[in-house]
């Protein structure tokens, strides 16, 4: 048989075998998408992108008629009053754009809907928005036009979901503006007061809602998330849906926890959204720009986007414009401090993964009202210059420090008992001058020598090179 076998092969009478074993491979490859059902197994196929898992940081912002609320002279105002007097006559998409991409950020956008039933965009299903009213802006059209000039992707969230009608806004939304991220506030499921599953099964979240945060229903749920996802295919580009604590079966989207950090390493990508503003109290609470309100640094910034990034996590940052569409002073310094730190320490986070562990460090961070939602809501969580966080690529492994170390650092949970031996480590650079570092690798850590390096106040990112050869 083996002897019949090899003569057919050497007269090429099973060569047509051979192409039809291969064919299907290639026609596989060649496959376009399948669009997904109407169902969560389905819906479980979708792949968080590897642009957004790459982009690490992005930028929206809290502006529409809920900014007049923080105006004293404007506060006992009804919406519709607020209206009239919402001008935005100094807004200009393209330098919100511009002060995006100075932060560094890789992608940016607006919120869509937010509070009341008044729409930030050219609805064609209601005349109650911005286009048609106030100040005459299409907010989310113009804005995604300037943020996808600068080529960055482009984002839009919705909060206000109360009925049923909302679906036909979002399609609209997809539809007109085709966002790359689809964000959507708590109300999209309910379940952000019941953030783990321990809660979930105990509390009034199982057969009822709160009385003020109405559920959006399951058939609708899955009803826009196949839309949006299947639009996606349609077009050619991978979007992804973004949501709040339990509000979706796992796998479908991408997790965020607000104004929240977690304490470890997450196996899923997930989001965090933090606002700019830190608020003295839950009184003066509220993601819209409000006068004398104290903003986070551009220190706090960077450890905090060095943290979220090294446990596999996306940093979404609120910058609240004022009612006439501009930024403070103080807000665009902040950024521009920000966007020069990522220049220079940026391959330390953009297009990096996690590595075994996140880091090492004596602060802890804590549980917040739910769970670790709003744990860094007041910037109750401190970073200091003995935490130190690791990212990966290639055959580099990124050590930053989030403070400065001074003439010596320590690393102990790179001992080279652990994950690297002695004749691992090829050498060591100080990322954002360039400067060779002498080191002292053994047992108990590595040890950086840092003397004459010029190092920042902000945090410090070291590039050590590996050698993976075996």
């Amino acid at each position: 048989m083996k002897i019949k076998i090899l003569k057919q092969l050497l007269l090429g009478t099973l060569i047509p075998l051979v192409i039809s074993c291969t064919s299907p491979e290639k026609e596989e490859e060649a496959s376009p998408l399948k669009p997904f059902d109407n169902t969560w197994t389905s819906l479980r196929q979708h792949q968080t992108p590897q642009w957004l898992i790459d982009a690490k940081f992005g930028i929206y912002c809290h502006w529409g008629i809920q900014t007049l609320e923080y105006i004293p002279e404007y506060a006992d105002l009804s919406v519709d009053e607020r209206i009239a007097l919402f001008k935005g006559e100094k807004f200009d998409a393209d330098h919100w754009a511009a002060l995006f991409e100075t932060a560094g950020a890789k992608f940016g956008g607006v919120i869509g809907w937010h509070g009341s039933d008044f729409k930030h965009w050219d609805s064609d299903l209601s005349e109650y928005n911005s286009s048609a009213m106030g100040p005459k802006i299409d907010i989310v059209g113009e804005v995604s036009k300037a943020v996808r000039k600068k080529g960055m992707k482009f984002l839009v969230s919705y909060h206000s979901i109360e009925k049923q009608d909302w679906i036909d806004f979002a399609k609209e939304g997809v539809e007109k503006y085709d966002p790359d991220i689809f964000w959507v506030d708590a109300s999209f499921g309910g379940t952000k007061g019941a953030n783990h599953h321990k809660t979930l099964v105990r509390t009034r979240y199982v057969g009822q809602a709160e009385a003020d945060r109405p559920v959006f229903p399951e058939k609708y749920q899955r009803a826009f998330i196949t839309h949006f996802f299947n639009r996606a295919i349609e077009r050619g580009k991978e979007v992804e849906f973004v949501y709040k604590s339990n509000d979706i079966p796992p796998g479908v989207g991408m997790r965020d926890l607000e104004n929240g950090i977690l304490s470890e390493t997450a196996y899923d990508p997930w989001m965090t959204d933090m606002d700019m503003s830190v608020p003295p109290d839950w009184e003066t609470h509220g993601w819209f720009y409000r006068e004398g309100i104290p903003l986070r640094s551009a220190d706090e910034l960077v450890d905090m986007i060095v943290d979220v990034v090294s446990k596999n996590g996306i940093f979404l940052l609120n910058i609240p414009p004022r009612a006439d569409g501009t930024f403070p002073q103080q807000v665009v310094a902040t950024l521009t401090e920000l966007g020069d730190w990522l220049r220079q320490n940026g391959e330390a986070i953009y297009g990096t993964s996690p590595w075994f562990i996140y880091g090492e460090g004596p602060n802890e961070v804590p549980l917040g009202n739910y769970s670790f939602h709003h744990n860094n809501h007041f910037a109750g969580i401190a970073y200091s210059n003995k935490d130190i966080r690791f990212t990966t690529k290639g055959d580099f492994l990124y050590a930053t420090c989030l403070g400065n170390p001074g003439d010596k650092l320590s690393i102990p949970s790179l001992n080279a008992s652990f994950k690297l031996r002695k004749e691992d480590v090829i050498s060591i650079t100080h990322l954002s001058s360039g400067t060779s570092v002498k080191w002292d690798h053994h047992e108990q850590a590595l040890d950086l020598d840092l003397e004459g390096i010029p190092l920042d106040d902000k945090a410090n990112s070291f590039k050590i090179t590996l050698d993976f050869n075996l």
